[in-house]
């Protein structure tokens, strides 16, 4: 079984790493990552350790609450880490081995397989997620004794409720076709899915401070709703009542378990069938080549979560500093500034998932009639999508504080085409065809200064002599390189 497990483990990172443009573009870079996380021991090691820095501080926080009571409260927001990612990842992966037939090359061969593989196979990256909780629950054994021991249970019922409820999810909302009346709600649901996903451990740590600082007032909600998930965890400080509810978690979990995986396997194995015919109107639109590029790229991101991480991930940098400033209750002008001026900057990194959108497929545009001047401009359209609107949503929820700040608005749009119009000139002055230039961490990295300086530029004179003038350099500073790239 487990060697079958092991095969069945790579094929499904194959083919994830082959869905991802940004990977299967690049055959040295697929091959170093398939190395990585294609074997389950070296993977599940990889995101172990380090997954186990987070635990580490965790297990910091636990030991630091004083008494058993606060410490059983900070470890239940903590038991919320192994049931979310139990609950993506078994989702993400229950998609990869339905869509993309993992199981299909084991079919001709002499081999039984049951639900039993695929279970198994989903739940093997969830793995790291309770070995970040590890460090905790020695904590609290350490200090505590029974209640640490149950701490252990829990983490392991919480990552177990994730894998159901996303064989759940999954099962009844999940779907490997294209189109459909639903389709544009489920790329919503997808993106707030990643967002969610990405924003956990902001969360978490978010969570863990609210505890400390308003212990008294949390206390007599998580015992208001002891039963459910992850409120029971606090329940570890009463032993016999902790040990009794992970019975009814259990004696509930279980069949529905083998139920949702039951369905799952059927439909894998079952032939496809069509539940419902209509008849769909076509209509053909036309846009202008710059926006057609753009919004394909826009569609295509939007389709694959890993493109999608790789456009809003460096946002997830600066947004502690965000969340800190609109919380604060004073919101000065120049704090919101810097937050931009950070924005602008780290947008630069995505330069290698905008590039690398097209994949394999790039060939393809070489063969319409579309100039570099053109595939540059949607480019930039599509590099800026996000740091845009987090700018200008930023300016427009710090106006509510104070109205003058919409005078950011501008700045807002603008520092980003900055940075990303300097990328665009770092990796394309010169190119008189449609090319995919190397993006190496090298590469990166020089774009980062040079952005770092040219912001740098724009702050001086935002700081020393006014944001009118600020602005206006970066207006021209704008122009002259849209300018050189037009040549």
């Amino acid at each position: 079984m487990l060697e079958i497990v092991r095969i069945l483990y790579k094929e499904l990172h194959y083919r994830r790493l082959k869905s991802n443009p940004q990977i299967a573009a690049d055959p040295k870079k697929f091959k170093e990552q398939l190395r990585k996380t294609g074997g389950i021991k070296r993977g599940i090691a990889f995101q172990s350790v380090a997954f186990l820095f987070f635990g580490i501080m965790m297990a910091g926080a636990v030991v630091a609450a004083g008494d058993e009571s606060r410490a059983a409260v900070i470890f239940a927001t903590y038991a919320l880490l192994p049931f979310i990612m139990a609950l993506y990842t078994t989702t993400v992966n229950a998609s990869y081995a339905t869509s993309m037939g993992i199981f299909e090359p084991l079919r001709p061969l002499p081999l039984k397989t049951s639900s039993v593989y695929l279970s198994v196979l989903l739940a093997i990256d969830n793995v790291p997620a309770v070995v970040a909780l590890l460090p905790a629950v020695a904590a609290m054994t350490a200090k505590y004794g029974i209640p640490g021991v149950l701490s252990l249970l829990w983490i392991l019922t919480g990552a177990f409720l994730g894998h159901v409820l996303g064989l759940a999810v999954f099962t009844f909302f999940g779907s490997a076709s294209v189109g459909g009346r639903f389709s544009k709600l489920k790329t919503l649901a997808r993106t707030l899915g990643v967002i969610l996903f990405i924003s956990m451990f902001y969360a978490i740590n978010y969570l863990q401070q609210y505890v400390n600082e308003h212990y008294e007032e949390v206390l007599p909600f998580f015992s208001k709703y002891s039963l459910a998930y992850p409120f029971s965890v606090a329940s570890i400080t009463e032993p016999f009542h902790s040990f009794l509810l992970i019975l009814g978690y259990v004696a509930i979990l279980v069949p529905l378990y083998r139920f949702l995986l039951g369905r799952l396997w059927g439909k894998m194995e079952g032939a496809v069938t069509v539940s419902l015919t209509r008849i769909l109107r076509f209509r053909a639109e036309t846009h202008h080549p710059v926006l057609a590029l753009a919004l394909k790229d826009l569609r295509i991101a939007f389709r694959r979560s890993a493109l999608l991480v790789g456009l809003i991930f460096p946002l997830f940098i600066i947004l502690p500093s965000a969340i800190g400033i609109l919380s604060s209750g004073e919101v000065e002008g120049w704090a919101v500034a810097s937050v931009l001026l950070m924005i602008s900057w780290v947008a630069s990194v995505g330069i290698d998932t905008v590039l690398k959108i097209d994949g394999r497929e790039f060939e393809f545009l070489r063969s319409l009639p579309i100039t570099v001047n053109q595939f540059v401009r949607a480019k930039l359209i599509v590099m800026n999508a996000v740091p845009v609107t987090a700018g200008a949503g930023m300016v427009l929820v710090a106006s509510y504080f104070d109205v003058r700040l919409l005078a950011l608005l501008p700045a807002a749009v603008f520092l980003p085409f900055l940075t990303s119009s300097i990328a665009m000139a770092f990796f394309y002055h010169g190119e008189s065809e449609l090319s995919v230039p190397e993006t190496s961490f090298g590469h990166v990295l020089a774009l980062m200064v040079i952005n770092g300086i040219a912001l740098g530029v724009v702050a001086g004179m935002w700081y020393f002599i006014g944001y009118s003038y600020a602005l206006a350099l970066t207006l021209l500073g704008v122009l002259v390189i849209q300018k050189s790239l037009s040549r």
